[in-house]
């Protein structure tokens, strides 16, 4: 594999890797009810799936999930949240 190839890939998987533990932190936010850090964490994620297309879909999760905590919808538990 071509070393600059490499480099993209490993930025990539970097940029995923940051948008998942920013996924987990914006649930862990909302379920602590912390809605002026939600809004930051989901601003964090937009601005990194607007330089990574390929962190969309996890944009695209904290949408859903936000829509769903905001009409009530049942989320699953975060493990080590301690809430049921």
């Amino acid at each position: 594999m071509p070393r600059w190839r490499s480099a993209m890939t490993c930025a990539l998987m970097s940029d995923l890797a940051l948008a998942r533990a920013l996924l987990r932190l914006y649930k862990l936010a909302m379920i602590a009810g912390r809605p002026g850090v939600t809004d930051h964490l989901l601003h964090a994620l937009e601005e990194l799936a607007r330089s990574e297309p390929a962190c969309e879909p996890i944009l695209d999760q904290a949408y859903l999930w936000g829509l769903g905590a905001r009409v009530g919808v049942a989320q699953p538990r975060m493990p080590g949240s301690g809430t049921q």
